[in-house]
């Protein structure tokens, strides 16, 4: 069985790897007979793979590695999963993508790319590895990435059986299959995954960029001082910028109602913080309080 991954950064890079290596012990996807195949547009990737043993085949073009698929794997920024949505419809009316084979995505956001599937009428189910870094390239792939953690199936119009397929897919994986509708996806994906990246940046912006940055005491003095939690507050900004432009563009309307809500946050910090100028020792305990409920209702996530 051919399994066509379109994309062989991080994830797509982690999925062969995993595939390969079953580190989950879930037993070869599909039977002995896998045939991993992969294309970039850069090739880059899919050679290192293949000189590592991770892939099987390079295609030379997307026809080429999805020629028999079984599954296509798309692994790319979600608006960019759109020409290849494109070229896939081209694959199918020559034959060399079957009516039988199922497409899939990785992608962050859901909603956007089910839409563009079913206007392409193809065999589309949405997927999402609960998964990541922020660092890029098949360099970072890592066979463990997914080990016990949720993989989001989405399924499309004409997902039929090709849902199992993904669900197999997950579970070949080390992942946990996951069924969930796209509006309930995005909706939630805003507030732990988006929300947190835009965050990542505007922090960044507003320190290192902002009207204070090039003051005498700004960002060239605040960044000698930067240590751990700097740098765990800002590393979803050191992710790429195509893919998180991608993100927050294909589910803006979630991430803005997440945004309100944070903004609502920060002008309830900014009072506390207001009063502790006034009167320190009155207005830390208001402080110590909020610290407070959000430690607990992060251990309730433990």
């Amino acid at each position: 069985m051919r399994v066509a991954l379109l994309g062989l950064g991080l994830i797509g890079g982690s999925i062969a790897r995993a595939l390969r290596e079953d580190p989950a012990g879930a037993g070869p996807f599909g039977g002995e007979s896998l045939e991993i195949a992969a294309w970039t547009p850069s090739q880059i990737g899919p050679r290192t793979a293949l000189a590592a043993g991770s892939i099987d085949f390079v295609g030379r073009s997307i026809a080429e590695a999805v020629d028999g698929a079984a599954i296509v794997i798309l692994s790319a920024p979600p608006i960019a999963m759109a020409e290849l949505l494109d070229e896939l419809v081209v694959c199918r009316r020559s034959g060399r993508l079957t009516d039988a084979a199922v497409v899939t995505d990785v992608g962050s956001t859901k909603r956007w790319i089910m839409a563009e599937a079913s206007k392409r009428g193809l065999r589309f189910v949405g997927g999402h590895p609960m998964a990541g870094s922020h660092e890029t390239g098949f360099s970072a792939a890592d066979p463990n990435l997914f080990l016990g953690r949720p993989w989001v199936v989405v399924p499309g119009d004409r997902s039929g059986a090709g849902q199992a397929l993904v669900e197999q897919l997950a579970t070949a994986c080390g992942a946990r299959p996951v069924t969930m509708d796209a509006e309930l996806h995005d909706t939630a994906t805003a507030g732990i995954s988006h929300l947190p990246l835009l965050l990542a940046a505007a922090l960044t912006g507003s320190v290192a960029l902002g009207p204070q940055a090039s003051a005498a005491t700004g960002w060239h003095v605040a960044r000698l001082l930067a240590s751990s939690g700097w740098h765990s507050a800002t590393r979803l900004a050191h992710g790429s910028e195509e893919m998180g432009a991608d993100l927050l563009a294909t589910n803006a309307s979630e991430v803005r109602v997440r945004l309100r809500a944070l903004r609502d946050e920060l002008d309830a910090w900014d009072s506390r913080l207001a009063a502790a100028e006034r009167d320190p020792l009155g207005g830390r305990a208001d402080i110590r309080s909020r610290l407070t409920a959000v430690r607990k209702a992060l251990e309730e996530e433990e």
